[in-house]
């Protein structure tokens, strides 16, 4: 529930080491490819550069000896190169530079699953948008009813919504997938003139993009992508909040897909609890906390400050687990979401034609001044709340309402399903729009 088995393979110990030693292969390549390492041992850290060659208990062992992040498996890699081949791995490099582009592999692999599962919850979306572009419903301001909407309506603005964060997340792709390979300082100073280009071919290889400068405390990238997680979970977390208010047994509209043999609870047996909506506002809360917790690793100190980067090693990948989940979570509501079109338009009718005020309002303004409209709106509606009667017996007891306006217009503007604005168009543009950007899937 609050992780997919995709996107744990992406960040599971055995796939962030062999992302290491995929940094360290392609920063061997590029060196031998610039002349500043045999080819002969580049070749072989490249061939031996396979984390199922390596003793993992044995790269543990090391770690808690040295206290060092990255030095058990330069040893135990260097064991499976051989003399020869080992003394040119991590040539010039410092372990940040290995750490932040292998994290950097992840995040790419991670973005992509964001995105594959992102694009097919806006597909479900687009189709169930389309069909419910007429469904009337209530529109609620205040947490009050305030005027008649369609389904497809309330749909196409979370639709608009997911496909603004879907485009934040491709722009974030090529500001932000960018890997690191500057030295201790950041200067290149061990690779002398060549330092740039052994970056910029060694991020070739990898398949991210080069720094114009080090990163190695500039932390603004992580940050943004942590950020833009918390956003899709803000997304998110609101139409689970709406379809979690709309299932309420008082309301009864719109009810998550409920799987046989699906218990409630423990001791209700009837119940049928939103736990799809649960769980998306729980894990979009984490993510926001963990955006804040990427904005503070950008304060560090000097050249490099572990005291803060650390924390990215918790929350990366712990943040894209979540919102894969998140992700899910929305998929399973949208594919298997109820629509109670009965109870919906039963609802139109709840406050016996206040819904319609509004309508009614500019049904007397072809008679009289709006203001004067308004007022005598008002005073029949407030007399019909308290009452519990209907808005047009109220109006209609009123002698100059009755005297200029006909009856039958009023009652015609009573009617919700004639009120909905543009409702269905602005559907169609939604749908327009996101068929564009989605292409055929």
């Amino acid at each position: 529930s609050a992780s997919t088995p995709k996107m744990r393979a992406v960040f599971e110990e055995k796939a962030r080491l062999q992302a290491w030693m995929d940094v360290e292969a392609a920063l061997a390549l590029a060196q031998a490819d610039l002349g500043v390492v045999p080819k002969e041992a580049a070749q072989k850290i490249n061939d031996c550069a396979k984390i199922d060659l390596l003793d993992l208990q044995a790269i543990k062992a090391r770690g808690k000896v040295t206290g060092h992040s990255l030095v058990g498996l330069l040893g135990e890699f260097r064991t499976v190169l051989g003399k020869e081949a080992a003394g040119f791995l991590h040539f010039g490099a410092t372990t940040q530079d290995i750490i932040d582009s292998g994290q950097m592999i992840c995040v790419k692999n991670a973005v992509a699953v964001i995105e594959e599962q992102l694009t097919a919850a806006m597909r479900t979306l687009l189709t169930l948008m389309d069909e419910h572009s007429r469904t009337l419903m209530v529109g609620r301001t205040h947490g009050q009813q305030a005027l008649p909407i369609t389904l497809g309506f309330k749909m196409a603005i979370w639709l608009d919504e997911l496909s603004r964060q879907r485009d934040r997340l491709l722009e974030a792709k090529k500001r932000d997938l960018v890997g690191n390979m500057t030295g201790a300082v950041g200067t290149f100073a061990s690779w002398g003139k060549k330092g740039m280009e052994i970056q910029s071919r060694t991020m070739e290889i990898l398949g991210l993009g080069a720094p114009d400068t080090c990163w190695h405390s500039s932390r603004d990238r992580v940050a943004d992508l942590m950020a833009l997680l918390g956003l899709l979970g803000g997304t998110a977390a609101r139409i689970a909040t709406e379809v979690y208010n709309l299932s309420k047994t008082e309301f009864g509209e719109l009810e998550e897909p409920i799987g046989k043999g699906q218990v409630g609870s423990s001791t209700m047996p009837h119940k049928r609890n939103p736990i799809h909506s649960e769980w998306i506002i729980v894990l979009a809360r984490s993510l926001r906390a963990n955006a804040v917790q990427a904005m503070e690793v950008m304060i560090q100190e000097n050249e490099r400050d572990a005291s803060a980067w650390k924390t990215e090693w918790i929350i990366v990948p712990e943040s894209f687990v979540m919102a894969s989940a998140v992700l899910q979570h929305l998929q399973s509501i949208f594919s298997g979401l109820v629509v109670r079109k009965t109870r919906m338009e039963k609802n139109t009718h709840l406050l016996k034609g206040l819904l319609l005020s509004e309508a009614v309002m500019f049904v007397l303004a072809d008679a009289m001044p709006l203001p004067e409209a308004h007022e005598r709106v008002y005073e029949a509606s407030m007399k019909a709340f308290e009452k519990e009667t209907n808005l047009l017996d109220e109006l209609l007891k009123d002698p100059e309402v009755k005297r200029l306006c006909d009856p039958k217009k009023i009652a015609e503007a009573m009617n919700a399903a004639n009120y909905t604005g543009l409702s269905a168009e602005t559907v169609a543009i939604v749908k327009r729009k996101v068929e564009a950007k989605l292409g055929k899937g």
